[in-house]
């Protein structure tokens, strides 16, 4: 009896071993939310998909996400960077609050001209709204200005696709090279799988945002694929042409 009590104790041990998740040590109050979705057509809604954040630029605050997602989660009818008659609703939320919505007002950077399989979905990868209403209590973000430095330790902070419940997760990476508008980081301590974290955040160590997870780029001198989140250079010069109060 002793020997199945120790075997189903070992099992027990074995199974909560394998349930832990790799996460970093480093702390951040919320910051990060998911995205819903709601289309004309009930059928493509999607309740929760990947993430994002709210951004603190000068004297207004916007939400951001990844524009690479509208590939993913678009329509039949939807073949540019545009909502037109196919998305009805964009709302932002925590994974654990549901009520503490932010109710988005316009798409700032849509272009009709702008193809959903042209290469720029990924090369200036946000998405960016005004806020019809916020009712959440995550902090916005302030854009991280001086330069990154070699071995920095930087962060995401989000959920993966496979995460249901829990707080944001947050996840650890050392700075290797910028090549263009991509961040190249070194794995530190991440998840088994990245799906669904497009559009969180990268963060320093003060809590001031890098860039915006978006994909993977091949470094040609080494030919090693790296995970690569969007700076943010292009979207700060987005936000300094909008006209005030846009």
């Amino acid at each position: 009896m002793k020997l199945i009590f120790l075997f189903a104790f070992l099992i027990l041990l074995t199974t909560h071993g394998l349930s832990q998740e790799n996460v970093s040590s480093k702390k951040f109050e919320e910051i990060t939310l998911v995205n819903k979705i709601d289309f004309y057509n009930p059928k493509f809604d999607q309740t929760r998909f990947s993430c994002g954040f709210l951004l603190k630029y000068k004297n207004d605050t916007f939400a951001v996400t990844a524009k690479h997602l509208l590939k993913i989660i678009r329509s039949d009818e939807m073949k540019a960077v545009t909502f037109e008659n196919s998305i009805r609703n964009w709302t932002l939320y925590p994974l654990t609050k549901k009520e503490e919505v932010v109710i988005t007002d316009k798409l700032l950077n849509e272009n009709n001209s702008e193809s959903l399989d042209a290469k720029s979905t990924y090369d200036d990868d946000w998405l960016v709204f005004s806020i019809k209403e916020n009712r959440s209590k995550v902090r916005p973000l302030e854009i991280r200005t001086a330069p990154l430095v070699d071995g920095e330790k930087l962060y995401v902070a989000g959920w993966t696709r496979k995460m249901e419940t829990g707080g944001q997760r947050v996840y650890e990476f050392e700075y290797y090279k910028t090549i263009d508008n991509r961040i190249l980081l070194k794995d530190l301590i991440v998840p088994e799988q990245f799906g669904g974290l497009s559009g969180a955040p990268l963060l320093d160590e003060h809590g001031l945002v890098a860039g915006i997870v978006s994909n993977a780029t091949v470094d040609k001198q080494t030919n090693k694929r790296y995970f690569s989140p969007c700076n943010l250079v292009s979207l700060m010069s987005f936000l300094d042409k909008l006209p005030p109060g846009k």
